[in-house]
């Protein structure tokens, strides 16, 4: 047996709320990350396919120990 991760890309939304003087100081301070996002929603897919990021093997030994029932839990 294997254990596959996959990611994909997705397409998010932030709304900033900003309190300055200037829009060029606002603009200085969502670089600086001195605001906090106000809201955020998800829009898309930015990618249609999923990418392969990692294969893991896993020993049937292991998955064998990890299912086992211990034969005192079956008779209660």
């Amino acid at each position: 047996m294997k254990k596959f991760t996959f990611w994909r890309n997705a397409i998010i939304s932030e709304l900033y709320v900003v309190d300055a003087a200037t829009e060029e100081e606002a603009r200085e301070m969502l670089q600086a990350g001195e605001v906090e996002v106000f809201n955020e929603e998800w829009m898309d897919w930015a990618t249609d396919d999923f990418e392969l990021e990692h294969v893991e093997v896993i020993d049937p030994l292991y998955r064998m120990v990890k299912d086992y029932e211990s034969v005192d839990k079956l008779v209660e």
